[in-house]
């Protein structure tokens, strides 16, 4: 069996460190590098990480051609502090500094309603353990063979079985008050520590939303909802236009302004993302180091599909499974269409 106690060495991270490696929207290649250094920093009681050849970072999965970009996008993003020269790196813990934007589903009251959950439950285990002990304690004194409650009346000493197990939930036996009835004793359930549905684990949370209520709506408003959605189609266009592209780990300006432009003017992400894979795919470079340099390049092949979707919902007789094709003066006259509805909006 693994031995995994702290005795043999842990890194001292903060919390707050670990949220913000949790919130933020790293892949899972630059995940790897900050674990990395920490376990090389922290995990050593140092402040920084000595990492001799960039190719060491291969030991945590990170390929050799990527690493190299990686290191320098992370840098740039505020989040380590690479020293070139001494081979040196770190996280930088000013994490307001980190220039990279939130997961989609993050919810700081969530999330804090999950820490109070756990640290109120861990709180609870803990008073169980205690009382378990002192269980054991008395249970050595206790008939191993006794299942059954004994009540007397206290006139005729009439004796009265029932059945089942005395003890079900690990309580202490409690003596027996003279002129009641195990039923009542039953019906008062201020000093049992069984725990009903609902009741000590539940309470201290009104925020809490339960699984089963129909009334439970998911979180959040329709803004925050319609700002979720706008930056998850900005991150897919995006991670399509980069993959296809093949170089750079961030977009410019100028490509972060065309996307905003497709979200004005509607463009479904399915159209979005075809229109690049189309404009990569029909690309012919002119001459060795020709590429596409800009995702506005795929303007006509996106709103040429735009055009044909258009037709094909006015004219049913359309295949289905037709390959889009595309002309010039459909693209111009859907751009200028949209243009003309975002200037009137606007």
């Amino acid at each position: 069996m693994a031995d995994t106690q702290p005795e043999k060495g842990f890194v001292r991270l903060a919390n707050d460190l670990w949220r913000e490696l949790i919130r933020r929207n790293f892949t899972k290649r630059q995940k790897d590098i900050l674990l990395f250094i920490w376990r090389m920093s922290y995990g050593c009681n140092l402040k920084v990480a000595y990492i001799p050849k960039s190719k060491d970072f291969e030991i945590c999965g990170v390929p050799a051609t990527h690493i190299k970009n990686e290191l320098k996008h992370l840098e740039s993003a505020k989040v380590i502090i690479w020293d070139k020269k001494g081979k040196l790196f770190s996280i930088n813990k000013d994490y307001d500094l980190w220039q990279i934007t939130p997961v989609i589903g993050w919810e700081t009251e969530r999330f804090n309603e999950l820490i109070h959950l756990n640290l109120k439950r861990k709180t609870s285990q803990n008073m169980n353990f205690s009382e378990s002990e002192q269980e054991d304690e008395t249970s050595q004194n206790v008939n191993p063979d006794f299942t059954k409650h004994e009540v007397y009346e206290e006139e005729n000493f009439t004796k009265h079985e029932v059945e089942g197990a005395s003890n079900p939930c690990g309580c202490k036996a409690e003596q027996v008050l003279k002129d009641s009835s195990f039923k009542n004793i039953i019906k008062d359930n201020s000093n049992s520590c069984c725990l009903e549905e609902d009741t000590e684990m539940n309470q201290g949370l009104p925020n809490e939303i339960k699984p089963d209520s129909q009334d439970a709506v998911p979180a959040g408003d329709s803004d925050s909802n319609r700002k979720a959605a706008e930056l998850d189609y900005r991150n897919k266009v995006s991670s399509r236009y980069l993959d296809r592209k093949g170089n750079g780990l961030i977009i410019t300006i100028k490509d972060e302004a065309f996307i905003g432009e497709l979200l004005a003017d509607g463009v479904p992400i399915s159209i979005a993302l075809d229109g690049i894979d189309q404009s990569f795919d029909k690309f012919k470079p002119k001459y060795k180091r020709d590429s596409i340099k800009s995702l506005s390049y795929c303007e006509g092949a996106i709103y040429g599909l735009l055009a044909k979707q258009e037709d094909k919902s006015s004219d049913p007789k359309v295949l289905e499974d037709s390959v889009p094709e595309f002309s010039q003066d459909e693209y111009h006259k859907t751009l200028e269409k949209l243009r003309a509805k975002r200037g009137v909006e606007v």
